[in-house]
Protein backbone atom coordinates (compact mmCIF):
# COMPACT_ATOMS: atom_id res chain seq x y z
CA UNK A 1 0.00 0.00 0.00
CA UNK A 2 2.97 2.85 1.04
CA UNK A 3 5.07 1.39 -1.92
CA UNK A 4 3.69 4.49 -4.16
CA UNK A 5 2.69 6.61 -1.16
CA UNK A 6 5.92 7.66 -0.11
CA UNK A 7 4.86 10.71 1.81
CA UNK A 8 2.31 9.03 4.25
CA UNK A 9 4.56 6.21 4.93
CA UNK A 10 7.32 8.66 5.86
CA UNK A 11 5.04 10.47 7.90
CA UNK A 12 4.21 7.43 9.94
CA UNK A 13 7.47 6.38 10.14
CA UNK A 14 8.05 9.55 11.50
CA UNK A 15 5.17 8.99 14.06
CA UNK A 16 5.99 5.66 15.40
CA UNK A 17 9.46 6.59 16.09
CA UNK A 18 8.45 9.94 17.46
CA UNK A 19 5.54 8.14 19.55
CA UNK A 20 7.76 5.58 20.80
CA UNK A 21 10.43 7.24 21.60
CA UNK A 22 8.00 10.06 23.91
CA UNK A 23 6.70 6.48 25.81
CA UNK A 24 10.06 5.60 26.56
CA UNK A 25 11.53 8.75 27.86
CA UNK A 26 7.84 9.49 29.93
CA UNK A 27 8.03 5.93 31.19
CA UNK A 28 5.21 6.43 33.39
CA UNK A 29 5.70 2.70 34.47
CA UNK A 30 8.25 3.59 36.63
CA UNK A 31 6.55 6.05 38.98
CA UNK A 32 3.48 3.65 39.29
CA UNK A 33 0.94 5.72 37.23
CA UNK A 34 -0.37 3.72 34.58
CA UNK A 35 -2.69 1.51 36.55
CA UNK A 36 -4.10 4.63 38.21
CA UNK A 37 -7.22 6.91 37.87
CA UNK A 38 -10.12 5.31 35.19
CA UNK A 39 -7.63 2.96 34.13
CA UNK A 40 -7.93 1.25 37.73
CA UNK A 41 -11.03 -0.21 36.47
CA UNK A 42 -11.05 -0.87 32.82
CA UNK A 43 -7.90 -2.74 33.79
CA UNK A 44 -9.39 -5.02 37.27
CA UNK A 45 -11.19 -7.41 35.60
CA UNK A 46 -7.87 -8.84 34.58
CA UNK A 47 -5.40 -9.63 37.48
CA UNK A 48 -9.20 -10.29 39.02
CA UNK A 49 -9.93 -13.57 37.09
CA UNK A 50 -6.05 -14.61 36.00
CA UNK A 51 -4.15 -14.24 38.85
CA UNK A 52 -6.68 -14.07 42.11
CA UNK A 53 -9.39 -16.09 40.37
CA UNK A 54 -12.28 -13.81 41.75
CA UNK A 55 -14.20 -11.54 40.20
CA UNK A 56 -16.14 -10.87 43.62
CA UNK A 57 -13.15 -8.76 44.54
CA UNK A 58 -13.23 -10.27 48.15
CA UNK A 59 -9.61 -10.93 47.65
CA UNK A 60 -8.66 -7.43 48.30
CA UNK A 61 -9.33 -7.61 51.93
CA UNK A 62 -6.63 -10.24 52.30
CA UNK A 63 -3.72 -8.51 50.24
CA UNK A 64 -0.57 -7.69 52.32
CA UNK A 65 -0.28 -4.43 53.56
CA UNK A 66 2.56 -3.24 51.32
CA UNK A 67 0.61 -3.96 48.05
CA UNK A 68 1.18 -1.35 46.24
CA UNK A 69 -1.44 -1.60 43.57
CA UNK A 70 -4.77 -0.03 43.45
CA UNK A 71 -8.40 -1.97 43.07
CA UNK A 72 -11.55 0.16 43.28
CA UNK A 73 -14.86 -1.11 43.33
CA UNK A 74 -18.12 0.23 43.65
CA UNK A 75 -20.64 -1.43 46.21
CA UNK A 76 -24.24 -2.48 45.16
CA UNK A 77 -27.58 -1.80 47.21
CA UNK A 78 -27.02 -5.57 48.28
CA UNK A 79 -23.14 -5.02 49.19
CA UNK A 80 -21.83 -6.77 46.51
CA UNK A 81 -18.67 -5.50 45.07
CA UNK A 82 -18.65 -4.52 40.98
CA UNK A 83 -16.43 -3.01 38.39
CA UNK A 84 -17.89 0.70 37.80
CA UNK A 85 -16.55 0.35 33.94
CA UNK A 86 -17.33 -2.30 31.61
CA UNK A 87 -14.98 -5.09 30.45
CA UNK A 88 -13.83 -3.67 26.52
CA UNK A 89 -10.26 -2.43 27.58
CA UNK A 90 -9.46 -5.41 29.64
CA UNK A 91 -9.94 -7.55 26.53
CA UNK A 92 -7.70 -5.65 24.59
CA UNK A 93 -4.95 -5.38 27.32
CA UNK A 94 -5.23 -8.90 27.83
CA UNK A 95 -2.50 -10.14 24.95
CA UNK A 96 0.14 -7.20 26.53
CA UNK A 97 -1.12 -8.68 30.33
CA UNK A 98 -0.93 -11.85 29.12
CA UNK A 99 2.94 -11.36 28.22
CA UNK A 100 3.46 -9.19 31.14
CA UNK A 101 2.56 -11.85 33.41
CA UNK A 102 4.54 -14.34 31.74
CA UNK A 103 7.63 -12.62 31.98
CA UNK A 104 6.94 -11.45 35.84
CA UNK A 105 6.85 -15.11 36.37
CA UNK A 106 10.27 -16.42 34.23
CA UNK A 107 12.25 -13.60 35.82
CA UNK A 108 10.84 -14.29 39.10
CA UNK A 109 9.13 -10.33 39.16
CA UNK A 110 6.62 -9.82 41.47
CA UNK A 111 3.47 -11.55 39.34
CA UNK A 112 0.86 -9.78 41.01
CA UNK A 113 -0.97 -7.96 38.44
CA UNK A 114 -0.11 -4.97 39.66
CA UNK A 115 4.12 -4.68 39.47
CA UNK A 116 6.28 -2.43 36.94
CA UNK A 117 5.93 -4.98 34.26
CA UNK A 118 2.40 -4.64 33.72
CA UNK A 119 1.79 -1.32 33.66
CA UNK A 120 4.91 -0.56 31.10
CA UNK A 121 2.80 -3.64 29.07
CA UNK A 122 -0.27 -1.61 29.25
CA UNK A 123 1.30 1.37 27.66
CA UNK A 124 2.80 -0.91 25.26
CA UNK A 125 -0.66 -1.82 24.59
CA UNK A 126 -2.35 2.05 24.01
CA UNK A 127 0.60 3.05 21.96
CA UNK A 128 0.66 -0.24 19.35
CA UNK A 129 -3.59 0.66 19.14
CA UNK A 130 -2.90 3.93 18.83
CA UNK A 131 -0.59 3.26 15.76
CA UNK A 132 -2.37 0.97 13.92
CA UNK A 133 -5.41 3.24 14.55
CA UNK A 134 -3.46 5.73 12.51
CA UNK A 135 -2.14 3.11 9.70
CA UNK A 136 -5.34 1.90 9.47
CA UNK A 137 -7.55 5.35 8.92
CA UNK A 138 -4.48 6.17 6.35
CA UNK A 139 -5.45 3.29 4.31
CA UNK A 140 -8.85 4.68 4.53
CA UNK A 141 -7.52 8.11 3.44
CA UNK A 142 -5.54 7.18 0.78
CA UNK A 143 -8.89 5.35 -0.92
CA UNK A 144 -10.12 8.93 -1.36
CA UNK A 145 -7.24 11.50 -1.59
CA UNK A 146 -4.07 11.80 -2.94
CA UNK A 147 -0.65 10.83 -1.03
CA UNK A 148 0.52 14.58 0.36
CA UNK A 149 -3.16 15.42 1.75
CA UNK A 150 -3.58 11.90 3.68
CA UNK A 151 0.22 12.53 4.90
CA UNK A 152 -0.92 15.85 5.73
CA UNK A 153 -3.77 14.82 7.47
CA UNK A 154 -2.13 11.96 9.47
CA UNK A 155 -0.04 14.56 10.69
CA UNK A 156 -2.39 17.04 11.52
CA UNK A 157 -4.39 14.36 13.58
CA UNK A 158 -0.93 12.65 15.14
CA UNK A 159 0.52 16.00 16.13
CA UNK A 160 -1.63 18.69 16.53
CA UNK A 161 -3.95 16.90 18.16
CA UNK A 162 -4.87 15.87 21.97
CA UNK A 163 -4.27 12.23 20.39
CA UNK A 164 -1.23 12.50 21.03
CA UNK A 165 -1.01 12.98 24.17
CA UNK A 166 -3.50 9.99 25.13
CA UNK A 167 -1.01 8.04 22.90
CA UNK A 168 2.09 9.02 24.45
CA UNK A 169 1.13 9.94 28.40
CA UNK A 170 -1.83 8.52 28.96
CA UNK A 171 -1.64 5.44 26.71
CA UNK A 172 -3.92 3.10 29.69
CA UNK A 173 -6.80 5.36 28.81
CA UNK A 174 -9.91 4.01 26.49
CA UNK A 175 -9.29 6.91 23.75
CA UNK A 176 -6.01 5.21 21.91
CA UNK A 177 -7.99 2.04 21.80
CA UNK A 178 -11.31 3.44 20.69
CA UNK A 179 -9.42 5.53 17.74
CA UNK A 180 -8.11 2.26 16.71
CA UNK A 181 -11.81 0.55 17.25
CA UNK A 182 -13.38 3.19 14.94
CA UNK A 183 -10.72 3.31 12.12
CA UNK A 184 -11.00 -0.65 11.70
CA UNK A 185 -14.83 -0.03 11.79
CA UNK A 186 -14.99 2.64 9.63
CA UNK A 187 -12.81 0.98 6.83
CA UNK A 188 -14.29 -2.31 7.06
CA UNK A 189 -17.66 -0.31 6.71
CA UNK A 190 -16.68 1.39 3.82
CA UNK A 191 -15.24 -1.94 2.39
CA UNK A 192 -18.83 -3.81 2.97
CA UNK A 193 -20.60 -1.45 1.23
CA UNK A 194 -17.75 -2.00 -2.05
CA UNK A 195 -18.29 -5.35 -1.67
CA UNK A 196 -20.79 -7.51 0.62
CA UNK A 197 -19.24 -10.24 2.16
CA UNK A 198 -19.91 -12.70 5.05
CA UNK A 199 -16.28 -11.91 6.20
CA UNK A 200 -16.68 -8.21 6.37
CA UNK A 201 -19.96 -9.07 8.09
CA UNK A 202 -18.02 -10.73 10.73
CA UNK A 203 -15.55 -8.38 11.03
CA UNK A 204 -17.87 -5.46 11.96
CA UNK A 205 -19.75 -7.77 14.20
CA UNK A 206 -17.08 -7.76 16.36
CA UNK A 207 -15.47 -4.23 16.00
CA UNK A 208 -18.89 -3.29 16.46
CA UNK A 209 -19.29 -5.36 19.90
CA UNK A 210 -15.56 -4.18 21.25
CA UNK A 211 -16.37 -0.60 20.50
CA UNK A 212 -19.59 -0.83 22.89
CA UNK A 213 -17.50 -3.36 25.40
CA UNK A 214 -15.09 -0.47 25.55
CA UNK A 215 -18.08 2.75 25.68
CA UNK A 216 -21.51 1.88 25.74
CA UNK A 217 -22.70 5.43 24.56
CA UNK A 218 -20.54 4.90 21.59
CA UNK A 219 -23.19 2.20 20.38
CA UNK A 220 -24.13 5.11 18.22
CA UNK A 221 -20.94 4.68 15.64
CA UNK A 222 -23.62 1.95 14.04
CA UNK A 223 -25.11 5.61 12.43
CA UNK A 224 -22.28 5.67 10.37
CA UNK A 225 -22.69 2.23 8.20
CA UNK A 226 -26.80 2.49 8.52
CA UNK A 227 -26.37 6.13 6.67
CA UNK A 228 -23.28 5.91 4.75
CA UNK A 229 -24.18 6.77 0.97
CA UNK A 230 -27.45 8.09 1.84
CA UNK A 231 -27.51 11.80 0.88
CA UNK A 232 -31.05 11.89 -1.58
CA UNK A 233 -34.53 10.41 -1.19
CA UNK A 234 -33.34 8.13 -4.22
CA UNK A 235 -30.07 6.94 -1.95
CA UNK A 236 -31.79 6.38 0.80
CA UNK A 237 -34.15 4.26 -1.30
CA UNK A 238 -31.09 2.74 -3.01
CA UNK A 239 -29.76 1.60 1.18
CA UNK A 240 -32.93 0.42 2.29
CA UNK A 241 -33.05 -2.01 -0.61
CA UNK A 242 -29.43 -2.49 -0.03
CA UNK A 243 -29.97 -3.67 3.72
CA UNK A 244 -32.85 -5.66 2.43
CA UNK A 245 -31.67 -7.37 0.32
CA UNK A 246 -28.37 -8.67 3.06
CA UNK A 247 -30.90 -8.63 5.74
CA UNK A 248 -28.87 -12.06 7.00
CA UNK A 249 -25.81 -10.17 6.90
CA UNK A 250 -27.08 -7.53 8.95
CA UNK A 251 -28.36 -10.12 11.80
CA UNK A 252 -24.99 -11.38 11.96
CA UNK A 253 -23.57 -8.99 13.03
CA UNK A 254 -26.21 -7.95 15.38
CA UNK A 255 -25.50 -11.27 16.72
CA UNK A 256 -21.86 -11.00 17.28
CA UNK A 257 -22.30 -7.64 18.84
CA UNK A 258 -24.41 -9.15 21.46
CA UNK A 259 -22.28 -12.11 21.59
CA UNK A 260 -18.90 -9.88 22.20
CA UNK A 261 -20.79 -8.06 24.66
CA UNK A 262 -22.03 -11.19 26.84
CA UNK A 263 -19.19 -11.34 29.14
CA UNK A 264 -20.46 -8.19 30.54
CA UNK A 265 -23.95 -8.88 31.01
CA UNK A 266 -23.31 -12.58 32.15
CA UNK A 267 -20.83 -10.82 35.20
CA UNK A 268 -23.90 -8.35 35.97
CA UNK A 269 -26.30 -11.02 36.13
CA UNK A 270 -23.43 -13.40 38.55
CA UNK A 271 -22.57 -10.25 40.96
CA UNK A 272 -26.22 -8.33 40.50
CA UNK A 273 -28.70 -11.03 39.92
CA UNK A 274 -29.78 -8.58 37.15
CA UNK A 275 -28.73 -8.61 33.06
CA UNK A 276 -28.15 -4.89 32.91
CA UNK A 277 -26.89 -2.66 35.59
CA UNK A 278 -26.27 0.91 35.87
CA UNK A 279 -22.55 1.02 37.23
CA UNK A 280 -22.13 4.86 37.50
CA UNK A 281 -24.16 5.50 40.34
CA UNK A 282 -25.59 9.20 40.62
CA UNK A 283 -23.54 10.21 37.51
CA UNK A 284 -26.18 10.46 35.07
CA UNK A 285 -26.78 12.23 31.22
CA UNK A 286 -28.50 15.76 31.71
CA UNK A 287 -29.97 15.84 28.10
CA UNK A 288 -32.11 19.31 28.74
CA UNK A 289 -28.99 20.41 30.15
CA UNK A 290 -26.33 20.16 27.31
CA UNK A 291 -23.17 21.92 28.01
CA UNK A 292 -22.34 21.47 23.93
CA UNK A 293 -20.75 25.60 23.79
CA UNK A 294 -18.72 25.08 27.31
CA UNK A 295 -17.81 21.71 25.57
CA UNK A 296 -16.46 23.74 22.66
CA UNK A 297 -15.04 26.75 24.08
CA UNK A 298 -14.61 26.87 27.19
CA UNK A 299 -11.36 27.34 28.93
CA UNK A 300 -11.85 24.70 30.81
CA UNK A 301 -11.46 22.30 28.51
CA UNK A 302 -13.15 23.50 25.66
CA UNK A 303 -12.33 21.12 22.47
CA UNK A 304 -11.55 24.27 19.91
CA UNK A 305 -9.43 26.36 22.25
CA UNK A 306 -7.26 23.22 22.94
CA UNK A 307 -6.92 21.30 19.90
CA UNK A 308 -7.84 24.64 17.45
CA UNK A 309 -5.91 23.20 14.72
CA UNK A 310 -9.89 20.63 14.01
CA UNK A 311 -11.81 23.63 12.62
CA UNK A 312 -10.24 22.83 9.58
CA UNK A 313 -11.92 19.82 9.57
CA UNK A 314 -15.25 21.25 10.76
CA UNK A 315 -14.80 24.00 7.63
CA UNK A 316 -14.70 20.99 5.50
CA UNK A 317 -18.06 19.49 6.63
CA UNK A 318 -20.15 22.05 4.22
CA UNK A 319 -17.58 20.49 1.30
CA UNK A 320 -19.10 17.06 1.98
CA UNK A 321 -22.16 17.66 0.63
CA UNK A 322 -20.16 19.02 -2.71
CA UNK A 323 -16.94 16.70 -2.39
CA UNK A 324 -18.07 13.33 -1.25
CA UNK A 325 -22.01 13.07 -1.08
CA UNK A 326 -21.01 9.58 -0.08
CA UNK A 327 -20.00 10.91 3.54
CA UNK A 328 -21.90 14.10 3.86
CA UNK A 329 -24.92 12.83 5.72
CA UNK A 330 -23.60 10.41 7.68
CA UNK A 331 -20.65 12.20 9.33
CA UNK A 332 -22.60 15.07 10.21
CA UNK A 333 -24.93 13.50 11.26
CA UNK A 334 -22.83 11.48 14.00
CA UNK A 335 -20.86 14.26 15.14
CA UNK A 336 -23.60 16.24 15.97
CA UNK A 337 -25.49 13.56 17.70
CA UNK A 338 -22.00 12.52 19.14
CA UNK A 339 -21.20 15.94 20.79
CA UNK A 340 -24.56 16.80 22.35
CA UNK A 341 -24.78 13.26 23.97
CA UNK A 342 -21.17 13.79 24.90
CA UNK A 343 -21.45 17.29 26.60
CA UNK A 344 -24.36 16.09 28.57
CA UNK A 345 -22.89 14.18 31.14
CA UNK A 346 -23.01 15.23 34.24
CA UNK A 347 -19.32 16.13 34.49
CA UNK A 348 -18.86 17.67 30.63
CA UNK A 349 -15.63 18.49 31.18
CA UNK A 350 -14.84 14.78 31.90
CA UNK A 351 -12.43 14.96 35.14
CA UNK A 352 -9.01 15.54 34.92
CA UNK A 353 -7.61 15.53 31.27
CA UNK A 354 -5.87 17.68 28.33
CA UNK A 355 -8.90 19.19 25.84
CA UNK A 356 -11.90 17.54 25.26
CA UNK A 357 -10.68 13.82 25.31
CA UNK A 358 -14.08 12.18 24.35
CA UNK A 359 -14.28 13.38 20.74
CA UNK A 360 -11.10 11.78 20.43
CA UNK A 361 -12.02 8.51 18.70
CA UNK A 362 -14.47 10.70 16.45
CA UNK A 363 -10.93 12.35 14.82
CA UNK A 364 -11.54 8.86 12.43
CA UNK A 365 -14.30 10.59 10.62
CA UNK A 366 -13.26 14.03 10.94
CA UNK A 367 -10.71 13.09 8.90
CA UNK A 368 -12.62 12.92 6.16
CA UNK A 369 -13.37 16.67 5.94
CA UNK A 370 -10.58 17.78 7.05
CA UNK A 371 -8.41 16.24 3.88
CA UNK A 372 -11.64 17.65 2.01
CA UNK A 373 -10.78 20.84 3.34
CA UNK A 374 -6.63 20.31 3.08
CA UNK A 375 -7.89 19.46 -0.56
CA UNK A 376 -9.40 22.48 -1.33
CA UNK A 377 -6.96 24.42 0.44
CA UNK A 378 -4.03 23.08 -1.21
CA UNK A 379 -5.41 23.83 -4.86
CA UNK A 380 -5.71 26.92 -4.56
CA UNK A 381 -2.98 29.82 -5.33
CA UNK A 382 1.04 30.07 -4.51
CA UNK A 383 0.07 32.35 -1.32
CA UNK A 384 -2.96 30.36 -0.64
CA UNK A 385 -0.70 27.46 0.12
CA UNK A 386 2.22 28.97 1.72
CA UNK A 387 -0.05 30.49 4.45
CA UNK A 388 -2.31 27.49 4.71
CA UNK A 389 0.94 25.90 5.40
CA UNK A 390 2.31 28.15 7.85
CA UNK A 391 -0.93 28.13 9.88
CA UNK A 392 -1.08 24.57 10.04
CA UNK A 393 2.45 24.68 10.97
CA UNK A 394 2.30 27.28 13.90
CA UNK A 395 -1.00 25.25 15.11
CA UNK A 396 0.64 21.98 15.53
CA UNK A 397 3.57 23.82 17.09
CA UNK A 398 0.94 25.28 20.10
CA UNK A 399 -1.07 21.61 20.62
CA UNK A 400 2.71 20.08 20.98
CA UNK A 401 4.03 23.41 23.57
CA UNK A 402 0.36 23.02 25.56
CA UNK A 403 1.06 18.83 25.61
CA UNK A 404 4.17 20.29 27.52
CA UNK A 405 2.52 22.59 29.50
CA UNK A 406 0.04 20.41 30.52
CA UNK A 407 2.33 17.09 31.66
CA UNK A 408 3.96 20.37 33.60
CA UNK A 409 0.67 21.32 35.37
CA UNK A 410 1.18 24.59 33.83
CA UNK A 411 -2.35 24.28 32.12
CA UNK A 412 -4.18 22.68 34.62
CA UNK A 413 -6.37 19.20 34.79
CA UNK A 414 -9.75 20.78 35.45
CA UNK A 415 -9.55 24.29 36.98
CA UNK A 416 -8.69 26.28 33.91
CA UNK A 417 -10.63 29.69 33.28
CA UNK A 418 -9.53 32.65 30.22
CA UNK A 419 -7.23 34.26 32.65
CA UNK A 420 -5.27 31.44 33.97
CA UNK A 421 -4.95 30.68 30.06
CA UNK A 422 -3.95 33.77 29.03
CA UNK A 423 -1.08 34.36 32.09
CA UNK A 424 0.44 30.95 30.88
CA UNK A 425 0.17 31.26 27.27
CA UNK A 426 3.25 30.72 25.61
CA UNK A 427 5.12 30.01 28.98
CA UNK A 428 7.10 27.11 31.18
CA UNK A 429 6.49 28.89 34.23
CA UNK A 430 3.66 29.85 36.73
CA UNK A 431 2.72 33.18 37.45
CA UNK A 432 2.55 34.31 40.85
CA UNK A 433 -1.12 34.56 41.45
CA UNK A 434 -1.51 31.03 39.59
CA UNK A 435 -3.67 29.80 42.39
CA UNK A 436 -5.91 32.74 42.52
CA UNK A 437 -6.60 32.58 38.41
CA UNK A 438 -7.68 28.54 38.15
CA UNK A 439 -11.27 28.18 39.05
CA UNK A 440 -12.28 24.62 40.87
CA UNK A 441 -14.97 23.30 39.27
CA UNK A 442 -18.30 22.67 41.17
CA UNK A 443 -18.43 18.93 41.36
CA UNK A 444 -21.53 18.63 43.80
CA UNK A 445 -23.65 21.14 41.68
CA UNK A 446 -23.14 19.86 38.52
CA UNK A 447 -23.59 16.19 39.70
CA UNK A 448 -27.31 17.33 40.36
CA UNK A 449 -27.54 19.15 37.12
CA UNK A 450 -27.55 22.45 38.51
CA UNK A 451 -25.37 25.43 37.43
CA UNK A 452 -21.95 26.05 38.90
CA UNK A 453 -22.50 28.21 41.84
CA UNK A 454 -18.63 29.65 41.60
CA UNK A 455 -19.33 30.54 37.88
Amino acid sequence: MFKNNKYTFLVLLFTVIVYTWTVFNISKWKRNLVINNDAVSYYSYLPAAFIYKDLTFQFKDSLPKDFEGRIWYQNTPEGARIQKMTMGLSVLYSPFFFIAHAIAQITDSNANGYSQIYSMFICFAGLFYGLLGLIILSKIQLQFFSDKITALSILIIAFGTNFFFYVTNEGEMSHSFSFFLFSAFFYFTIQWHNKQSVITSFTLGILGGLIILVRPSNLLVFLIPIIYGVYSFETLKQKFNLLRKYWLHLLLIAFLVLLVFSPQLIYWKAITGKWFYYSYGVERFYFTKSHILDGLFSYRKGWLIYTPIMIIAIAGIPLLFKKMKEFSVAITLFLLINVYIIFSWWSWWYGGGFGARPLIESYVFLSIPLSVFLNFLFDKQRIIKITSGLIIFLLISLNLFQTLQYRRTIIHWDSMTKEAYWAVFGKFKFPKNYQELIQLPDYESALKGEPEKNK
